[in-house]
């Protein structure tokens, strides 16, 4: 048998949702997403998440299905719905049993592992939380392969208290971090990322990837995230925090692949912020006009330096950071 099991708490940082509870009226409680991949098709899921039993918190769990790869701080907003549970388990704990369809929402079958697809494990509350934070234990497992708890947002593995495997608290929506700079040698451009997993990837691999540092900081009160786009025909990434870059992406650029927010910004010249400066790579739209390219900058040495040249069109500030230290 495949288990995975973690152990964390509901907190006042966490999504605010509506209540489950038909009872609740306008009531409010807190989420925590979880993004669950499982190794092997055909596998009945089991999911347990448990209370602490020194509280009052009512555990409820949902479940929702999404199409393999996709990221973002909203998976579960845009999946599909397949299965709840309130009291099922030893009461009150929630149980979601693969071999058993009764827990399932509108299906007429167990929840079982589909191809092309991943499962999105919300923990919640059934009613509105007197108080907060909520400890709860979450356990999935399958009978073959393997299964992993990931964060939504980056993909990455998380470890038993919930943190990004290699990366301390890790998660790249808390806390102020670096944004680290490399230089894509095969596909000419740059990649940034908060992620400790994708930076090591890049360091392991000096033939492909060349280190620049850090070059801003990704605040940990921003107001705006910054989202990230893959360019399937150029190889190359784009980053926005701004609504009318990414809805003329999904309208225009089908070449465009979200990879949802990956860190913080400003959207304004808060106190103490820096501006990031973005730039088009003409030279590579003028080879295929699919290869849309960027390079972003917090240095003014580096903004002054691609100004001056005819292959790069300045586009302004993209957004703003805190300074590197």
């Amino acid at each position: 048998m495949a288990s995975i099991q973690l152990t964390n708490q509901l907190t006042t940082t966490d999504k605010d949702i509506p209540t489950p509870s038909a009872f609740d009226g306008s009531a409010r409680t807190r989420a925590k997403d979880y993004l669950l991949e499982v190794e092997l098709v055909n596998q009945p899921i089991s999911i347990d998440l448990f209370k602490d039993l020194s509280t009052s918190f009512d555990p409820y769990v949902q479940v929702f299905q999404v199409p393999k790869g996709n990221r973002g701080a909203n998976l579960a907003e845009t999946g599909t719905f397949v299965a709840q549970d309130d009291d099922s388990g030893v009461f009150p704990n929630s149980k979601i049993d693969g071999f058993d369809t009764e827990y399932f929402s509108g299906a007429s079958k167990p929840l079982t592992s589909l191809p092309g697809v991943d499962y999105v494990v919300r923990v919640t509350s059934y009613n509105s939380l007197a108080s907060l934070p909520q400890p709860f234990t979450l356990q999935v497992s399958t009978p073959s392969g393997t299964v992993a708890l990931k964060d939504p947002i980056t993909g990455a593995t998380l470890d038993a208290g919930g943190n990004i495997i290699g990366g301390g608290s890790g998660d790249p929506l808390t806390g102020n971090l670096p944004v680290r700079r490399f230089f894509d040698k095969q596909a000419g451009s740059h990649f940034y990322t908060t992620d400790p997993s994708e930076k090591a990837d890049r360091l392991n691999n000096p033939a492909r990837y060349q280190s620049e540092g850090d070059d801003f900081i990704a605040p940990a009160n921003g107001n705006a995230k910054v989202q990230r786009f893959f360019n399937t025909a150029s190889g190359t990434y784009f980053y926005t925090n701004k609504p009318t870059d990414i809805q003329f992406i999904r309208d225009n650029l089908p070449q465009f692949r979200a990879e949802g927010e990956v860190f913080n910004s400003y959207n304004t010249a808060v106190s103490g912020a820096i501006p990031v400066y973005r730039f088009t790579n003409l030279a590579r739209e003028w080879e295929n006009p699919r290869n849309i390219t960027h390079f972003f900058t917090a240095s003014q040495a580096d903004r002054q330096a691609v100004q001056g040249r005819s292959d790069f069109r300045d586009e302004g500030v993209a957004f703003y950071a805190l300074p590197p230290a």
